[in-house]
């Protein structure tokens, strides 16, 4: 016997919804659950990291060789989701947050060694994900943290911002 329940995700890292994200996709893939994740996912705070982690956490190698039409109604509104998150993965909705770790790593190198060997055999998944949008979160190098700004660079505001910073300033009103 299956065991029909999706898969959990224990770490999903995203700068905005991370909390409520993490606990739908942990636990609630239900109809009332990816329509609440929809909403979620539709904003522009989260990022690739934390889409590809709930895209994982869905379970997608259930339904990714079973056409549209033949997914069972009570997984439809899953797949359908799945089908989002990927759609927006691939079109580059999500951004990579540089110094943030891929906490679901394994799955997706995972995904891309299957992804490959279909490719390599003349057949396709249901979903497919571009790995040049992905590449920049696995290698490292790629994705970095931006540095500290140079005191060079601050007194170049400084000397910008300047002229506004005189107009804040209260006038001596003498006639």
């Amino acid at each position: 016997m299956q065991d029909r329940r999706p898969p959990r995700c224990t770490l999903i890292t995203s700068v905005a919804p991370t909390g409520e994200l993490r606990a739908l996709a942990a636990q609630d893939w239900t109809e009332m659950g990816t329509v609440r994740m929809g909403t979620l996912m539709a904003r522009r705070d989260v990022d690739l990291g934390t889409a590809l982690c709930v895209f994982f956490c869905g379970g997608p190698e259930r339904f990714n060789y079973i056409p549209k039409r033949d997914v069972p109604a009570g997984l439809r509104a899953t797949a359908r989701l799945l089908d989002n998150i990927c759609q927006r993965i691939n079109s580059g909705f999500y951004l990579p947050q540089p110094g943030l770790a891929l906490d679901c790593r394994r799955a997706l190198d995972r995904w891309l060694v299957f992804q490959r060997a279909d490719r390599a055999e003349g057949r396709r998944g249901r979903w497919q994900i571009d790995e040049t949008i992905v590449a920049d979160l696995l290698d490292p190098v790629r994705c970095t943290a931006p540095g500290t700004p140079r005191p060079r660079d601050a007194q170049l505001w400084r000397a910008l911002l300047a002229p506004l910073r005189d107009l804040a300033r209260p006038r001596d009103s003498h006639r």
